[in-house]
């Protein structure tokens, strides 16, 4: 029974939480660069493949507003480089029209 409390213990301890003090510096883990052109070239694929899956996300959010269109709003996505006005702005405008 002795020998597998020591191994329970030994055991116990390998998998405990390090304690840090937050000053230490990682030095196990090397930078992410590409050396050679395959994983240059995989780089700019995968790059490219997010921001293709990003404009089909556009381009399915603008097809759904505009079949789904029931106010006379911008779309989400619009190429216009004007900030979209919050609830509350409009809310604002409304009432100084309706002041008016």
């Amino acid at each position: 029974m002795g020998v597998w409390n020591k191994a329970w213990k030994v055991g116990k301890e390998a998998f405990k939480k390090q304690k840090t003090t937050g000053t230490e510096v990682i030095t196990s883990v090397g930078p992410k660069a590409n050396k050679t052109k395959l994983e240059k070239a995989k780089s700019k694929l995968n790059i490219q493949i997010q921001k293709g899956k990003g404009s089909a996300a556009k381009l399915k959010q603008t097809l759904w507003e505009s079949k789904h269109k029931k106010r006379e709003e911008r779309f989400t996505f619009d190429k216009r480089n004007t900030r979209t006005k919050t609830s509350d702005e409009k809310r604002y405008e409304e009432a100084q029209i309706k002041k008016d």
